[in-house]
């Protein structure tokens, strides 16, 4: 059977072997200036290679800076403040109705007879138009709808303000406490292979089962399997916090412990209800969505009532138009000033069904009111509850990790003195350990309660100026 392995080893060991070792080292000579990367075998191929690249721009960033950052920068806040110029124009555009009303232009035209209009005013080479109104209820009531549903557009703002300062917030204290974890995972590993090399010394000496070499394997693994995903929570949380404060992807993020002051949080139910009322953006648009409504129902209802305009009129006339031949006195220049009184007599039940429209709309909005206030209060006693639980739960994590650390401080005594053994001793470190995670786990959840109750009252971009 033909064996190249065989082959090969022949010739390289046999007659020309020094002719075959100098072609394969031309061709790694060649190889290497060519700027081909060889990777030869060797005892650490499994670990990586240190990297040469230039290191990141470090950014050094404090949770408040990063909140403002993100508020002055996001194209969120750039589309609410969009809106809201939007939303101020169209209120401009309203006021417009008690407004005198001008437009300047030419009918000219040729006509064979009877001198006609053209769309209600005669043939003329230059006119002037103007109407103002002086009363009408309609044109004031619909102003004011338009002021409310500007007052609305302004809390879509205020909104994405919250909103954005609650995920920009809760990213840096995602991100600084995956780095925290990530510290503690590579402790947790060390005494992991530390406990591995002990076991396995004890099974050589005949004093353990080799079972026990699995499981301190198994811990090795779990203890690294661990760290992988706090540095993939830690890589998520930086690339989120990037993208909120439109930092480059070159710089790297330096977090500092979150130092917050919410005294706020401490009030009783009602006044935190209170505020959460005078605040919370769903309810100040909701507020502001009814008046607007009760304007347009006065409105509707100001279509039966008489209006009241000034208008006039002036209009330079062509003598070529046979005026002379119909009319007594021909006069080139004319003008008209008077009033314009309309009187609603019947529209078909027009306005009728417009009113009863707008009632059941004005209806459905403060029932929505009614709600939003009752989900509101729910909510925010939901967030009180779950700050508490929080609360109780992070200090109850504490208390473990102080009383597993006095622990391992009383067996560091007797593994000194022999009364313990390394295994047993490495054992309650793991505990601490664990402990250490449930207690950082239990400070990320605290902060996140507190988000939620401080969004649920509406001010958390306050919270960190």
């Amino acid at each position: 059977m033909y064996r190249p392995g065989r082959v090969l080893k022949r010739n390289l060991l046999g007659h020309s072997g020094m002719n075959t070792i100098i072609r394969l080292s031309s061709i790694l000579f060649f190889l290497t200036f060519a700027g081909v990367g060889v990777v030869l075998p060797s005892e650490d191929s499994g670990k990586s290679l240190p990297d040469t690249a230039q290191p990141a721009e470090e950014r050094i960033l404090t949770i408040q800076e990063a909140v403002q950052m993100a508020l002055s920068r996001s194209p969120e806040i750039l589309l609410a403040e969009a809106q809201t110029i939007r939303a101020r124009e169209a209120v401009r555009e309203s006021r417009s109705l008690n407004r005198p009303q001008v437009f300047a232009g030419s009918g000219l035209a040729y006509n064979n007879g009877m001198p006609l209009s053209i769309e209600g005013a005669a043939p003329s080479i230059f006119q002037i138009q103007m109407s103002q109104s002086i009363l009408s209820k309609k044109n004031n009531n619909l102003i004011r709808e338009s002021e409310e549903a500007g007052k609305a557009s302004r809390f879509n703002k205020e909104s994405a303000e919250n909103d954005l300062a609650s995920r920009t917030a809760s990213a840096y204290f995602r991100l600084h406490q995956a780095r925290r974890m990530i510290t503690l995972a590579r402790d947790r590993i060390e005494a992991a292979q530390t406990q591995q090399e002990i076991t396995e010394s004890l099974i050589r000496a005949g004093r353990m089962s080799k079972v026990e070499a699995t499981s301190a394997k198994t811990a090795v693994s779990s203890a690294r399997q661990q760290l992988l995903v706090f540095q993939e929570q830690a890589i998520l949380a930086e690339m989120e916090l990037k993208g909120y404060t439109g930092l480059s992807d070159e710089v790297s993020i330096h977090t500092i412990e979150p130092q917050i002051k919410i005294p706020v949080l401490e009030a009783d139910i009602d006044i935190l209800y209170q505020q959460a009322l005078e605040n919370a953006p769903d309810i100040q648009q909701a507020e502001a969505d009814i008046r607007s409504k009760e304007f347009h129902l006065e409105a509707e209802k100001g279509e039966r009532l008489p209006k009241l305009n000034i208008v006039g009129q002036y209009a330079l006339l062509s003598d070529s138009n046979n005026y002379t031949d119909y009319f007594n006195r021909f006069e080139r220049n004319n003008y008209l000033l008077g009033l314009s009184i309309q009187v609603p007599v019947f529209d078909g039940f027009r306005s009728s069904s417009r009113i009863a429209q707008s009632r059941q709309e004005l209806s459905e909005a403060r029932s929505r009111l009614k709600i939003l206030k009752l989900e509101l209060k729910l909510a925010t006693q939901n967030g009180i509850s779950a700050l508490r639980i929080a609360r109780g739960a992070c200090e109850h994590a504490q208390n473990e990790v102080d009383a597993v650390r006095e622990k391992v401080q009383a067996n560091d005594a007797k593994l000194e003195s022999g009364k313990i053994s390394r295994k047993d001793f490495e054992e309650i470190k793991a505990q601490l350990f664990q402990k250490e995670f449930a207690r950082l786990e239990a400070e990320q959840n605290l902060f996140q309660r507190e988000l939620e109750l401080l969004g649920i009252i509406g001010n958390i971009p306050a919270a960190f100026q």
